[in-house]
C-alpha cells in the first residue's frame, strides 16, 4: 500500500498550511505546480537518449572527482556498496547568476556535444524548477514566521542542481547491501522530486523513521521533500525526510527506472542559523553540502 502523502494545491495553499504538513510528513506532493509536461518530456528524451551513448562519449563530461557535484556520474563505480546507478547533474554556478539566463546556463562546462537538444531541454526545466523553488521557499518562509528575513539567498540566489537519475535493470540480485539508493536524507533545503513507476521504487520512513512505505507520484505532480539544512533553518520544526529506492522484487520484469530530481539549496557562502533561541550551531552552505558529498559518495560499507 502507498503512503497517503498529502496531495497540496500551490495555487490556493497558505504558508502556515503547507508548514504544518510539511512538519507532520516531511514530504507532499505538489499541484498546480505550473511545471509544463511536453518540457518534462523532453527532459526525458534527452536524459534516455544520453544514458544510451557509449560510456566514451560520457566520460567526455564526467565530474573530475573534486568539488560540487556536476556532470557524468558512474555512481555504481564509487565503491563495492555504491548506489545502483548513473546519474547526469547540471550546475549552474551561484557566484556566475545572470538575469540573461541562456548566458548563465552557457557558463556549465559539462554540456554533452550528444544528443541534440539536450541542452535546450535541460536548461528549460532547470529554470522552471528554479522558480517553483523559489516560490516554494517563500511560503515555506511565512509558514515559519520569518518572512521578514532576507530571503534572496533561498531564492534568487539559490545554489541548486537539477539531476536525472539512470537505475539499472537488474539481470540478477544484487550483493546483499546494494540498493538503487541507499537510505538518506537530502543535503540542502528541499528536493523536488518525479520518477516513474518501474518495480522497484521509491520508499520514505514514516512514524519517525521505524517504518519504510513506498511511494507512487501520480501523474502531473511532484513530490516536494524536506532537505537538512531547511530542518536546521526551521529549528526542528519541519524533519528532514528519510528514503530510499529499493531494488525491484524477485519476480518483477526487472525494468530500469528513472527520475528527474531538483536538488535545492541556499547560496554556498550563506551561513544556515536556526531561529532566535535555538542553541544549534549555525553552518555554512557550501561547508556542509562538501562534508555530506564526501560522506555519501564513496560509500565503503552497507547500509542494512
Amino acid at each position: 500500500m502507498s503512503h497517503p502523502i498529502p496531495l497540496i494545491d500551490l495555487e490556493t495553499v497558505t504558508g502556515d498550511a503547507l508548514v504544518e504538513h510539511l512538519a507532520r510528513n516531511s514530504c507532499v506532493l505538489l499541484k498546480n505546480h505550473g511545471i509544463d509536461a511536453p518540457a518534462l518530456n523532453a527532459l526525458l528524451t534527452s536524459a534516455d537518449d544520453f544514458f544510451a551513448l557509449p560510456v566514451s562519449d560520457k566520460r567526455a563530461v564526467q565530474w573530475p572527482g573534486e568539488g560540487p557535484w556536476f556532470g557524468w556520474q558512474p555512481v555504481s563505480e564509487a565503491a563495492d556498496y555504491a548506489d545502483l546507478m548513473e546519474r547526469f547533474e547540471l550546475r549552474l554556478d551561484a557566484n556566475l547568476a545572470s538575469d540573461d539566463r541562456a548566458r548563465w546556463a552557457g557558463s556549465f562546462t559539462a554540456w554533452p556535444e550528444k544528443p541534440d537538444g539536450f541542452r535546450d531541454s535541460w536548461s528549460t526545466m532547470y529554470f522552471a524548477l528554479r522558480d517553483l523553488t523559489s516560490r516554494v521557499m517563500l511560503l515555506v518562509a511565512d509558514g515559519l514566521g520569518r518572512r521578514n528575513e532576507d530571503m534572496t539567498p533561498w531564492t534568487s540566489h539559490q545554489h541548486s542542481n537539477l539531476v536525472a537519475n539512470h537505475y539499472f535493470a537488474q539481470e540478477v540480485a544484487p550483493a546483499a547491501g546494494r540498493w538503487r539508493a541507499h537510505p538518506h536524507t537530502d543535503i540542502g533545503g528541499i528536493t523536488l522530486l518525479w520518477a516513474d513507476h518501474a518495480p522497484g521504487g521509491l520508499e520514505v520512513a514514516i512514524d519517525g523513521g521505524e517504518t519504510w512505505v513506498p511511494v507512487l507520484i501520480p501523474a502531473n505532480t511532484w513530490l516536494l521533500q524536506v532537505g537538512d539544512l531547511l530542518h536546521l533553518w526551521s529549528g526542528g520544526r519541519i524533519p528532514a525526510n528519510p528514503h530510499r529506492v529499493v531494488n525491484p522484487p524477485a519476480g518483477s520484469k526487472h525494468a530500469a527506472r528513472r527520475s528527474i530530481v531538483y536538488f535545492h539549496h541556499p547560496s554556498p557562502e550563506v551561513v544556515v542559523t536556526p531561529p532566535a533561541g535555538d542553541d544549534r550551531p549555525a553552518v555554512t552552505a557550501e561547508d556542509y553540502i562538501l562534508a555530506r558529498q564526501q560522506q555519501d559518495y564513496a560509500r565503503t560499507k552497507p547500509i542494512l
